[in-house]
């Protein structure tokens, strides 16, 4: 798998991995508020609830502003694609290209 640096374009495969990630550390943070009155470490067990919740609420807000640039930007067609793309050089330079 290749990593995704500053020269990639971000997929929608990775859009909803990291749904899925957001939601589930939720469940989880949701899980550990439910069990406390059973757990030996309280303190923990809050701790834990709340580094989940907060990771969890970070990336489905991260996805929801992709989501809603995404709908602003909705005709650019190269934005349709599941595959990663290279940014070319006026894209990582703010748009300032070089005249030859």
């Amino acid at each position: 798998m290749e990593k995704q640096g500053p020269g990639k374009k971000q997929t929608g495969r990775t859009n909803a991995f990291m749904i899925l990630a957001g939601g589930y550390l939720l469940y989880l943070a949701y899980q550990l508020i439910t069990g406390i009155g059973e757990s030996d470490y309280k303190a923990l067990s809050i701790g834990a609830a709340v580094v989940f919740a907060v990771a969890g609420c970070w990336l489905l807000w991260r996805e929801w502003k992709a989501y809603r640039y995404g709908v602003e930007h909705k005709d650019d067609p190269s934005s349709w694609s599941d595959e990663p793309e290279e940014l070319g050089a006026a894209e990582e330079t703010g748009g300032e290209e070089e005249e030859l």
